[in-house]
């Protein structure tokens, strides 16, 4: 694989890992976000429409499951145990929680992630607006990956509100568990801590080869709602393959 193919596949997942912020866990709770990526050109030169996506986050207690696409995340801490699934191939892994990436990335991605270097910046600042019914403030994530004397910045504007009540200490557990799951992310679990808020609003650039991506990933709603049986469970009839941070295309 080349040290380019290597950054997109971890940039593919830290994008949709930032998808996935929880909110409260005193009962079910039913999140749906929108995302618009713009209009952008990938490393090959070929130009990538622009797109709209959906997601649905459910969350209870000690659980958690998110739906994006093909893919989804489950969080079980009453297991331990993390569970990613691609629904289009019927396939999932999991990884015990805590995670240690150490342990449970394969061989042969060792050597990659021995080069990565990742380095993040996190900056709050002064400005507040209303979004929606929620008071929001900004806050600013600056993350610059390296490998291979190749960077690619990267700049998260997030707006958090304090409106929803969220438990904070649980949403950055929970959120931070989702983080661990990847070297390219691992890092922010702390940074995301020292933000007083949920997020309602991510502006997401990243810069590769000169050539820019820009998404936008809003909250829609969130309420109470009962977990239809079985949400937070395994799919039946699914393949287990081995968990590999880098992606499972990367061997």
């Amino acid at each position: 694989m080349t040290n380019k193919k290597t950054l997109w596949i971890l940039v593919s997942i830290f994008a949709f890992i930032l998808f996935l912020l929880p909110t409260n866990t005193k009962a079910d709770i039913l999140i749906k976000k929108v995302k618009h990526t713009d209009e952008a050109t990938d490393m090959t030169g070929k130009i990538q429409p622009a797109k709209d996506e959906q997601g649905i986050t459910w969350i209870a207690k000690n659980k958690m499951r998110d739906d994006m696409a093909e893919t989804s995340m489950i969080v079980r801490y009453d297991l331990k145990k993390i569970y990613i699934i691609d629904h289009s191939k019927k396939t999932y892994s999991e990884a015990d929680i805590p995670i240690n990436l150490e342990k449970v990335i394969p061989p042969e991605a060792k050597q990659m992630m021995q080069m990565l270097q990742v380095a993040t910046k996190f900056t709050a600042t002064d400005e507040t607006q209303k979004i929606k019914s929620w008071a929001c403030k900004k806050y600013i994530i600056e993350i610059t990956v390296s490998m291979m004397g190749m960077n690619m910045p990267i700049t998260m504007e997030i707006w958090a509100t304090k409106d929803l009540g969220i438990d904070l200490k649980t949403f950055h557990n929970l959120y931070g568990t989702i983080l661990s799951t990847n070297p390219f992310t691992e890092g922010l679990a702390k940074e995301f801590k020292k933000m007083e808020g949920y997020p309602i609003l991510i502006l997401y650039s990243m810069v590769m080869s000169g050539s820019e991506t820009k998404s936008r990933e809003e909250v829609v709603s969130v309420e109470k709602k009962d977990a239809p049986a079985g949400t937070y469970d395994l799919p039946q009839g699914y393949k287990k393959i081995p968990f590999n941070p880098l992606g499972q295309d990367s061997k």
